[in-house]
C-alpha cells in the first residue's frame, strides 16, 4: 500500500473519530440554561473534506463559550438536510443555523427563503447577483489574495517553468483562487525574468478523486513541477499524483502536508472555524448580517495565509519576500484581481 494511502485512512480514522467526538459527547453539546442557541446543518454522505468539518469545527468552539447552546445536524444523507433545519426552527428555536458545503447549498437556500424570520450563516456560497435570501448572512474569503502569494512562491522556486492549477466546479469562488494564483506567477516571471506557464484544468467535481488524479498526472507529464489544487475531495486524487510522480503540490483550506509529507509544498488556508466563531458571537452582540456578504482577506484579521512551508524546497529568502508581498496585500498598497470584479 502507498504511504499516501495508508496516510489517508488514518486520517479519514482520525477525523471520524474528531467527528464523533465532537458530535456525540452530552457534555459538550449537552443544553444549558443559556439564552442563544447555534444550529449546524452538515451533509457527509460525500465525505470528509477540510471545508465542510472546519465550519463544524466553528461550531465547536461556539460549544465552549458562555451563553451558548450549540444543536449539531450532521446527516448522512442530502435528503435529511430539509428536515434537520425544521427541527432546528421549530423544536429548538434555534437563533441562527450555521451551515455550508456544495452539496447543502440549494437545499438549504430553500429552508432560507421557507423560514424569512429565521437568521442563516452560509460560509463560501456562491451566490450570483439577487440571489441571496434576505434572512442569510455569507461569509465569503478573499482567497485569490493567499493564492497571489501561493502564485508568487510556486513562480519564484518552479525548475521546469510550467506550473498547473487543477479547480473542481468552476465557480466564482473556485475562478477566484486562479485569477490571484495566475496573477502572483506573473509577479514572479517579471521578477525572475523569466516565462512560465501555467496549466488550467477543471474537474467539474469536488468529489470525484480519480478526476483529480488524472488531471493532475496529465500536468505532471506535461512538465509541471508544481500544482495547485481547489477541487475539495477531488483534490486529494491531485495530491496522490504528485506523490505518485515525484513532484509538489499546493494544498487548500487547511495544511494538507499530512496526506502528502513529501509533495505538499505549502497550502493555502482559511481560518474557518475562527470566522465562524468571531461572526456568530457579533450576531449574539446585537449585530445583523442578514442579507449581507461578510469579506474576509489579509486586512481583516487571521483569516487567510499561507502554511506549512516545505523549507528545504523553498528559500527562507522566498518566504520573506512572501511575507512582505501579504503585508502589501493587507494594508492596501497592492488590488489583487478577482473573478468578483
Amino acid at each position: 500500500m502507498k504511504p499516501l494511502d495508508i496516510l489517508g485512512i488514518i486520517a479519514v480514522i482520525l477525523t471520524a473519530c474528531f467527528v464523533g467526538y465532537i458530535f456525540t459527547a452530552d457534555t459538550l453539546f449537552a443544553p444549558k440554561e443559556e439564552d442563544y442557541t447555534v444550529g449546524l446543518v452538515m451533509e457527509l454522505e460525500s465525505g470528509f473534506d477540510s471545508f465542510t468539518l472546519q465550519i463544524a469545527e466553528g461550531v465547536y468552539l461556539l460549544s465552549k463559550e458562555e451563553g451558548i447552546t450549540t444543536v449539531p445536524h450532521i446527516e448522512d444523507a442530502v435528503e435529511k438536510v430539509w428536515g434537520s433545519a425544521e427541527e432546528l426552527i421549530h423544536q429548538h428555536e434555534a437563533d441562527i443555523i450555521v451551515t455550508g458545503g456544495y452539496t447543502v447549498i440549494d437545499t438549504m437556500t430553500s429552508s432560507a427563503l421557507a423560514n424569512p424570520m429565521q437568521k442563516y450563516l452560509m460560509v463560501d456560497t456562491d451566490y450570483s447577483a439577487g440571489e441571496q435570501p434576505e434572512n442569510v448572512g455569507n461569509i465569503i474569503f478573499r482567497s485569490n489574495e493567499p493564492s497571489y502569494v501561493a502564485g508568487y512562491v510556486a513562480g519564484m522556486v518552479t525548475e521546469s517553468k510550467i506550473i498547473g492549477f487543477v479547480g473542481g466546479v468552476q465557480t466564482y469562488i473556485v475562478e477566484d483562487f486562479y485569477y490571484g494564483f495566475a496573477a502572483g506567477v506573473e509577479r514572479a516571471e517579471k521578477e525572475r525574468g523569466v516565462n512560465i506557464e501555467v496549466l488550467v484544468d477543471y474537474t467539474g467535481s469536488f468529489l470525484e478523486v480519480g478526476l483529480g488524479y488524472s488531471s493532475a498526472l496529465s500536468m505532471y507529464d506535461a512538465g509541471a513541477d508544481i500544482v495547485y489544487q481547489v477541487a475539495g475531495t477531488c483534490g486529494t486524487g491531485v495530491i496522490e499524483a504528485a506523490d505518485d510522480r515525484g513532484k509538489y503540490v499546493i494544498g487548500v483550506d487547511v495544511d494538507q502536508s499530512y496526506l502528502a509529507p513529501d509533495a505538499v509544498i505549502f497550502s493555502v488556508v482559511k481560518h474557518i472555524p475562527k470566522a465562524v466563531s468571531d461572526t456568530v458571537l457579533l450576531y449574539k452582540a446585537g449585530e445583523d448580517f442578514s442579507g449581507e456578504t461578510i469579506s474576509l482577506g489579509y486586512s481583516d484579521g487571521d483569516y487567510v495565509g499561507l502554511s506549512g512551508y516545505m523549507k528545504d524546497v523553498i528559500p527562507e529568502s522566498v518566504i520573506k519576500k512572501a511575507e512582505a508581498v501579504e503585508k502589501e496585500i493587507a494594508e492596501g498598497k497592492l488590488t489583487v484581481p478577482s473573478a468578483r470584479n
